[in-house]
């Protein structure tokens, strides 16, 4: 198992490196500069400011030695200055981290806990009433855009009915009731989708282990359904489910873009909205490459996990 986390940790690195090569080049291929967010009209035209200005960032060096000075620091964690804020990068993104975790784990889990059972129970009435009602959910959910389901939530639950803010957001640990109240509608925006995933995935597999022997000879042992389903099957069913759910976290760290724009959610997805419409190009490369990062770990983690959860599948 060591040797193989190891193999995965090197092979993620060549993953990194050209993320950051991707993120430095898309950056600086935005219309205008750093010169021109820091500077007006008028200053902008004497050559000896800019030239000042392009001296004090760098920008008269060439682009592939910015770079490996960026990434030079970045390797240290030295992300530069906000050109907005004038605060360090690096801070500016710890404290927007667990805001991003916090919104994409809560969702992922509630999107497990609501399609886990409906998925099992559909399965196990296949071709049921239950079964019909669980699959057109699900193709609803899977059909229905994120963003567009998030803005009917607060024009629902925030605007119409007034149950619940349309944005904010709190710490879990320095008032959880006021931030469960705040969560509820960006997590249910992020698990609704997910959940519809899950489900399917979860009655496919459900129905794959039913039809296998095993089961058979576990009625034939005089086993109850109820303990040859939640026992046995179920156990086997949820190895996929909860490989594939690891891979959506990774995919919600890496679209929160949208969902924290629409909630105002504190995260890393804002920030880096935010600093696309103020050019604050430093926050947006550091932001982009931070995410990027999550989502290779946690595919790491997702493949040492299928393999504690089945110890059949080999370490090539």
């Amino acid at each position: 198992m060591l040797i193989y986390a190891i193999n995965r940790i090197l092979q993620a690195i060549p993953v990194v490196f050209i993320l950051s090569v991707l993120v430095f080049g898309f950056v600086h291929a935005l219309p205008g500069d750093v010169i021109d967010t820091l500077t007006s009209v008028e200053t902008d035209e004497d050559p000896e400011v800019r030239a000042a200005l392009e001296e004090e960032f760098g920008l008269n060096k060439p682009v592939y030695v910015q770079y490996f000075i960026w990434i030079g620091k970045a390797l240290q964690g030295d992300f530069g200055k906000s050109l907005v804020t004038r605060r360090p990068v690096s801070i500016e993104l710890m404290e927007r981290i667990p805001a991003t975790i916090y919104l994409a784990v809560v969702g992922i889990g509630l999107s497990i806990l609501i399609a886990v059972p409906l998925g099992t129970l559909a399965a196990v009435r296949r071709n049921s009433a239950t079964d019909y009602t669980a699959q057109v959910t699900s193709l609803a959910g899977i059909s229905i855009p994120e963003f567009w389901f998030a803005i009917l939530c607060v024009l629902l639950f925030a605007l119409h009915l007034g149950w619940l803010p349309s944005s904010g957001y709190a710490s879990p640990f320095e008032d959880p009731q006021k931030s469960i109240w705040y969560l509820i509608l960006p997590a249910l925006a992020v698990g609704f989708r997910q959940a519809a995933f899950t489900t399917r995935l979860t009655r496919s597999s459900m129905l794959d282990e039913i039809s296998k022997e095993y089961v058979d000879t576990a009625r034939s042992l005089g086993l109850s359904e109820r303990k040859v389903i939640y026992k046995y099957t179920l156990r086997n069913a949820l190895i996929p489910t909860i490989t594939i759910s690891g891979l959506q976290l990774a995919n919600l760290l890496g679209g929160t873009v949208v969902l924290e724009s629409i909630f105002a959610w504190p995260g890393i997805g804002l920030a880096i909205f935010q600093s696309i419409q103020l050019r604050d190009f430093p926050v947006i490369q550091a932001g982009v490459l931070v995410l990027g990062i999550m989502v290779v770990i946690i595919n790491l983690l997702v493949d040492l996990l299928y393999r504690v959860l089945n110890p059949r599948v080999g370490l090539g």
